[in-house]
């Protein structure tokens, strides 16, 4: 079986959703000198002891360098497999996999250029002083950071993610960042190869935004964290729920929650 999890607000959480009341917070992130992320001392012992009967995958949107920074991934989890720059790049014991980079670099060739795809984007509101930097990741996709999400226009948004979509690319509002990401560069794709590489039959999924979907709809099993974007677009019916169960918790909380479901199917 593959447990494949989202790490940012999944299992991993800054201080923004941990409560002064939350209990055995560790440390598992630094980041020039700053504590940035911090996950249940539980959870981490949970994790490992799925890690003994399960291959688990850590599945992230953050670069190679922002994967690495989580000291606990390399220095006690030990994962095998890592899917980072939201599926554009598989890690295989730390060292990225050339021939799915390869099958990647062929299928984002295809489709819109990048500099097009920036350009449109910067063109598409009339105001763009809400934008504090663009900044493409790893080659391949463009995290848009800003500094008050109500000073987007909602029709200028809506028009571009409807023109990203038709052009495949994908759009991921998530806190106070953007993510404009081409559609083959995605996280299900990425575990698909991994599961026919290693021949495994079962996957357990788990995530909170609209890029964790596709591994959530195509898994055997799914449990969703009850604070992200996902969790409102399953509610507002936007996407199909199906087989995808939502956390009661909230926050940090709810990563216990996941491992506790994940320990049971193991």
């Amino acid at each position: 079986m593959i447990f494949a999890s989202d790490l940012d607000r999944t299992l991993i959480y800054t201080k923004k959703l941990i409560k002064e009341e939350d209990n055995d917070i560790v440390l598992v992130e630094r980041y020039l000198g700053k504590e940035l992320s911090f996950m249940k001392k539980n959870v981490i012992e949970k994790l490992k002891k799925v890690r003994e009967k399960a291959l688990f995958i850590p599945v992230t949107t953050r670069t190679i360098e922002q994967y690495n920074r989580i000291f606990i991934m390399n220095d006690t989890i030990k994962p095998t497999y890592a899917i980072v720059s939201n599926g554009g790049n598989i890690l295989v014991n730390g060292k990225v996999d050339s021939e799915w980079r390869n099958i990647i670099k062929k299928a984002v060739d295809r489709i819109t250029n990048r500099k097009f795809v920036e350009k449109k984007f910067l063109n598409s509101f009339k105001d763009t002083s809400w934008i504090d930097k663009m900044v493409l990741r790893d080659g391949l996709f463009f995290s848009v950071h800003f500094k008050d999400k109500e000073l987007i226009d909602k029709e200028e948004f809506n028009s571009f993610k409807s023109w990203a979509e038709v052009n495949k690319w994908n759009v991921s509002l998530q806190g106070r960042k953007l993510y404009i990401v081409p559609s083959p560069v995605n996280k299900w794709d990425a575990l698909l190869y991994v599961k026919k590489k290693e021949k495994k039959m079962k996957i357990v999924s788990a995530g909170d935004s609209f890029l964790d979907y596709p591994i959530l709809i195509n898994a055997d099993y799914s449990i969703c964290a009850s604070h992200g974007e996902l969790k409102k677009m399953l509610e507002d019916k936007t996407l199909k729920q199906d087989h995808i169960s939502l956390t009661e918790g909230r926050g940090i909380n709810a990563s216990e929650e996941i491992l506790e479901s994940v320990e049971k199917l193991v």
